[in-house]
């Protein structure tokens, strides 16, 4: 069987390739500082309050909610959209009763204060700006 060859005749530039072992050929890639610590403030959701979750309502938070349910094992199948849905609803139903096993407490589906911050939903809404001194 004969050796692979280039347009020229000759081997293969892959077959001329030696592995050099010189490590100044390697190059040395530094950690990026982290120059901002993220909080739970900014990296989660924050509860948007009871009146928030009702049928009607669009909003992307509805979505990584149900993403994290998803990762929670606490739904069933159906679509869980931008749009406030019984699906929603029955999923963090599910999520409210693996946090309270014999339903001492909240398990309705509404999302309660408790139950959202222990979900650990990642923020989709922008921070509130800081107001500037002058």
């Amino acid at each position: 069987m004969s050796e692979p060859t280039t347009e020229q005749g000759g081997p293969t530039a892959a077959r001329k390739h030696k592995p050099t072992t010189d490590a100044a050929a390697v190059p040395v890639v530094e950690p990026t500082p982290v120059t901002e610590t993220a909080t739970d403030a900014t990296r989660y959701e924050p509860y948007p309050g009871r009146e928030f979750f009702h049928g009607g309502r669009h909003s992307p938070v509805f979505v990584v909610m149900a993403a994290r349910l998803e990762a929670e094992g606490c739904t069933d199948g159906r679509h869980l959209g931008p749009d406030w849905t019984t699906a929603h609803r029955d999923a963090f139903a599910t999520w409210q009763r693996t946090l309270r096993p014999k339903e001492a407490g909240d398990v309705s589906g509404t999302p309660d204060e408790t139950a959202w911050d222990k979900l650990r939903v990642p923020r989709v809404t922008p921070l509130p700006q800081q107001e500037s001194s002058s």
